[in-house]
């Protein structure tokens, strides 16, 4: 979504990037997403792994969580309700799940997928977020 908003000159938005397990050791697993970015001419530069935290909800007008357990984790941690991607995108309350490795490697085409899902989803998402504005600081999560 950075990518697109600075390719696309918007200033309405501001993104922040954040997971709930982003101490963990998942580098040649998360390397799968980073690549096929790339291989989009998607810049992946400056990204660091960011744990989430209260400060994010009280800075950020819109918590958009991938799947439901983000949505749930953070009703039962802070007591807010977030958005799943898909709700801002499609309007659906489904999930965008991120597969876990198989030993056949068929997860890395998963992987691959999902990223080219989001990715071709960030065009109408931007438009279905413009449209629930006006935001109150001025940025999303």
């Amino acid at each position: 979504m950075k990518h697109f908003i600075k390719q696309n000159n918007i200033t309405n938005i501001i993104v922040a990037s954040a997971g709930f397990k982003a101490d963990s050791d998942l580098s040649s697993f998360s390397n799968i997403h980073f690549d096929r970015m790339r291989q989009l001419n998607i810049s992946t530069d400056g990204f660091s792994r960011t744990s989430f935290n209260r400060r994010l909800i009280d800075e950020f007008d819109i918590i958009i969580g991938m799947g439901k357990e983000h949505k749930d984790y953070i009703q039962q941690e802070y007591n807010e309700r977030i958005y799943l991607f898909n709700e801002v995108y499609k309007g659906v309350g489904s999930s965008i799940t991120v597969p876990p490795p198989d030993k056949d490697g068929n997860y890395l085409v998963q992987i691959a997928d999902m990223v080219d899902y989001i990715n071709q989803a960030i065009p109408q998402l931007v438009i279905n977020l413009n449209r629930m504005l006006p935001f109150k600081n001025g940025g999303i999560s």
